[in-house]
């Protein structure tokens, strides 16, 4: 299994509509990262105001590729992350870019 496939991401829409892909989720009610993995935790986001999504691998070319890939969603005023290896989530201001 891909590092980049331990999360699955689904966003709901105020009508109940499931979406799986692209990376406006303006106007959604709930953003959910579902682990493929016994043992990770699932995260839900809700209750306030989500702009977008994105995911970003992190290659370490001396430790043989990608070692890391991030799961973030942008919300009104503060950003998600959450790490794919380990479930570990970090919330950060609004405009933080975070490089591993």
């Amino acid at each position: 299994m891909k590092i980049s496939d331990i999360y699955k991401w689904e966003a709901e829409q105020p009508g109940g509509e499931i979406i799986t892909k692209g990376g406006d989720i303006s106007g959604c009610v709930r953003f959910s990262l579902i682990p493929t993995v016994t043992g990770w935790p699932r995260h839900d986001v809700a209750g306030v105001k989500m702009i977008r999504r994105f995911s970003r691998g992190f290659v370490k070319m001396n430790k043989g590729g990608l070692q890391e890939y991030i799961h973030c969603v942008v919300c009104k005023g503060f950003r998600v992350y959450v790490k794919s290896t380990n479930g570990t989530v970090m919330v950060t201001p609004e405009d933080y870019e975070l490089y591993l």
